[in-house]
């Protein structure tokens, strides 16, 4: 049975163990480690120039969790932040704002939800982490002066100082991105030269999500597909993620499914973004880099595991999605 939490039992029942700020340059980066009755976590706050921080959050309960908790009531953010899911899954739900949505590896998240209630489920056992950039609403707005039209549609009206209205959007992170985040959390810099790289990465990033979020406000939205076809397309989607060490081909997935051929890989397109094996590629670094970050399966049995008979073509496909070899990360997460 899930234990149901407000956000005050949720503080209360977290205690601080260690705090500490490491100098690096001009900034301090702070580091909280907490332990309670539900588990231990970690936030990592690394302030950063130009109205940019990165936030590093690793979280791990000992028991099922609902939490439900109400957003801080303002009308004009002051900032804002895209959180990447690095592994660990979180049902949510923006009540009267949204569905159930499950932020998962391979998605990143914008919210501005004033005053909105939201209640979240997480599963004992499952490491949440995830890595944030935040920026100043003062900052994007000095960056995007000449460019405020080429921004997607939310940060438009931030930067313009209109009426914002709540959004939730939820996208897919890219290899690009996926890249970015691994070299953030294996930064091989110390001092001054870890602040300027990680400023570096945290503006790559953003300017990545930027890109990606203002195409798919201009990508024209296509309705030929009825209910029943997006019924198969999930459901095709399904028997991929179920079959990864021995998937389907192209024709026996449409058949299974029963759309021609076609459909199926314009639906993929349209509905998940890529293609159908791509979207199977990305799956499979995605399960991969969970088992390697929960440390419970060595690189040879996690390769086979996501389908893949060489460790050589593995490894390739990791450090190409990702830009770091898989051993390479799990020494990163044990450390």
């Amino acid at each position: 049975m899930s234990l149901k939490l407000s956000d005050v039992d949720w503080s209360e029942l977290w205690q601080e163990e260690d705090t500490k700020a490491i100098a690096q340059s001009d900034f301090s980066e702070q580091i909280c480690k907490f332990s309670g009755q539900i588990g231990k976590g970690s936030d990592r706050y690394i302030p950063l120039r130009n109205g940019l921080h990165l936030m590093m959050c690793d979280y791990e309960l000992q028991e099922d969790l609902t939490l439900d908790g109400q957003h801080c009531d303002i009308t004009y953010p002051s900032s804002l932040c895209v959180s990447f899911v690095v592994a660990g899954t979180v049902r949510t739900i923006h009540h009267g704002l949204t569905d159930d949505i499950f932020e998962v590896p391979g998605k990143n998240y914008l919210e501005f939800v004033p005053g909105g209630r939201e209640t979240e489920d997480w599963a004992a056992g499952d490491r949440i982490i995830k890595i944030r950039v935040g920026i100043t609403t003062e900052a994007l707005r000095t960056m995007s002066h000449d460019s405020v039209a080429a921004l997607p549609k939310e940060l438009r009206l931030l930067v313009e100082r209109r009426e914002l209205p709540p959004f939730y959007r939820l996208e897919t992170t890219t290899p690009e991105m996926h890249m970015a985040l691994q070299q953030i959390m294996n930064c091989p810099y110390q001092g001054w030269t870890r602040q300027f790289y990680l400023e570096s990465k945290a503006l790559e990033l953003l300017i990545l999500w930027l890109t990606q979020a203002a195409k798919l406000d201009r990508t024209p939205k296509l309705c030929s597909f009825s209910p029943s076809d997006i019924d198969c397309l999930y459901r095709a989607k399904d028997l991929l993620t179920c079959n990864l060490r021995q998937p389907p081909s192209l024709l026996e997935l449409a058949r299974q499914v029963g759309l021609n051929d076609r459909k199926l890989k314009q639906g993929f397109r349209q509905v998940f973004g890529t293609t159908v094996f791509g979207y199977l590629h990305d799956y499979r670094m995605q399960q991969a880099q969970q088992l390697l970050i929960a440390g419970q399966m060595n690189v040879k049995e996690t390769a086979r595991l996501v389908g893949y008979a060489s460790q050589s073509s593995f490894n390739a496909a990791f450090k190409k999605a990702f830009g770091v070899n898989p051993k390479a990360l799990q020494r990163g997460v044990k450390q």
